[in-house]
């Protein structure tokens, strides 16, 4: 299985995402995914840094690719081998390599009015994919979403954009990530929320969302 986090909008979430996503999977399922970077800016390799400094044991296999150099390498992949992919926040050669091979598109998606005009030419992208890659599905997912009550009405105008643009294979996620501060906490001591031994929403969302997307569709 092979899921790419993709938006070529930047600060939507999502390294973050591709980082608890691929940890909490790793615990769920007792092996070990591999997480692919192909943003020059190296977030996961730097990640990596911090978690080898704290002694905390390997929790997913992790390599660098870009160019020909990703899709070679993704074509040459294990088929029992699962792979999420953290891809640039530009529209990139990488990101459109990895929407072509992949099984899931993941698009997380922030509910302002920058991400919703974006979020239009990510649909359009899915949609050119779709006529090469038949077995392409992608899921949009409301991402670092305000815990603000008052700020609820831009949540709800986000989904309902979304499910006028739904598709028997684009479709919105049910579950919610919300603007947590133990993602930041998690990262800053190395790991991702499901790791962190006390019981938070954060980690609750995670679960949640690979429940739902990755648990559920494959």
């Amino acid at each position: 299985m092979i899921v790419s986090i993709c938006n070529e909008k930047g600060g939507s979430g999502k390294s973050t995402l591709a980082l608890n996503m691929a940890i909490s999977q790793s615990i769920s399922k007792n092996k070990l995914p591999l997480l692919i970077d192909t943003d020059p800016q190296k977030s996961i390799a730097t990640f990596l840094n911090i978690r080898n400094e704290e002694n905390h044991p390997k929790i997913f296999d992790f390599t660098y690719k870009y160019g020909e150099n990703l899709k070679e390498f993704l074509q040459c992949c294990p088929k029992d081998k699962d792979v999420i992919i953290d891809t640039g926040g530009r529209d990139s050669r990488e990101m459109r390599i990895a929407i072509a091979l992949s099984d899931m598109v993941i698009i997380p998606t922030i509910p302002s009015q920058f991400d919703v005009s974006v979020l239009d030419k990510m649909v359009n992208v899915i949609k050119m994919a779709k006529e090469q890659n038949e077995k392409l599905i992608a899921y949009i997912v409301i991402n670092r979403a305000s815990t603000n009550p008052f700020l609820y009405k831009k949540i709800e105008s986000l989904k309902s954009f979304i499910e006028e643009i739904e598709q028997d294979y684009i479709k919105l996620a049910q579950t919610i990530i919300y603007e947590r501060e133990r993602y930041k906490v998690a990262t800053q001591l190395g790991l991702g929320v499901v790791e962190i031994k006390d019981k938070n929403k954060a980690e609750n969302e995670i679960k949640s969302l690979c429940n739902e997307l990755l648990q559920c569709n494959f």
